[in-house]
């Protein structure tokens, strides 16, 4: 099955092809492509107002019955704490409710911005007794999103993760999760939530990650004397 969708996608020209495995939540029995976790750092007080919390998610992409480049996106779980090591176990909690461990590399990931150098110590300090109890992959690791870098990246990740709820069909549903929702209806910018979950929304439409790449070139010729 799967070297049938490789071969479909380079015979029509597409870059992707759907993987021939899925998960599936054992209570509802809704089926996803694939699940991914962001994380987003607290920021610092001000003399005018308090930070506001970091948080960290789980989205999963649906499988459902729309093309699968255009799945839609649901919130699974999320956590909020002022306290990096909070932020921390709540990942762990996370990722225990949502199949880590289950395929390589799922969930070791999240996707956020570079920790600042006292939270990459304490990202270092909590890995590296991680790693002790559960061995090497249990560590936790964090990529940027696309287009991090750019000092436009929040109004970026803002306007993705707007246009995925305002679509009809909409593209991201909150589900029960009320953290996120709450945070923005309120809007404050930089809010550390928005910018964890729009900078993954615009990663994966960008990515397509819950999708195969395929090679194009699969063919080569070589010459031999």
């Amino acid at each position: 099955m799967r070297q049938a969708r490789i071969d479909e996608a380079i015979v029509t020209g597409q870059p992707f092809a759907e993987r021939p495995f899925y998960y599936q939540h054992v209570e509802t029995g809704q089926q996803y492509h694939d699940l991914f976790g962001c994380i987003g750092w607290p920021t610092e007080d001000t003399d005018k107002e308090k930070g506001r919390p970091g948080y960290v998610a789980v989205v999963a992409v649906v499988k459902s019955d729309r093309p699968v480049e255009k799945a839609w996106f649901r919130l699974m779980g999320e956590g909020e704490s002022e306290h990096i090591s909070m932020l921390f176990s709540h990942i762990l909690r996370l990722r225990e409710e949502y199949g880590f461990g289950l395929t390589p590399g799922l969930l070791q990931t999240f996707f956020g911005a570079p920790a600042e150098e006292t939270h990459q110590a304490r990202l270092a300090l909590f890995n590296e007794d991680l790693i002790k109890q559960k061995g090497s992959t249990a560590a936790i690791l964090v990529s940027p999103p696309n287009d991090f870098y750019p000092a436009t990246a929040f109004e970026t990740y803002r306007r993705s993760f707007n246009e995925a709820i305002e679509m009809k069909p909409e593209r991201f549903a909150f589900g029960r999760n009320s953290i996120l929702k709450t945070r923005h209806a309120q809007f404050k910018r930089h809010d550390p939530a928005v910018m964890a979950v729009g900078g993954l929304v615009h990663s994966l439409i960008i990515r397509c990650a819950w999708m195969d790449q395929v090679e194009r070139n699969v063919f080569r010729v070589e010459e031999a004397i």
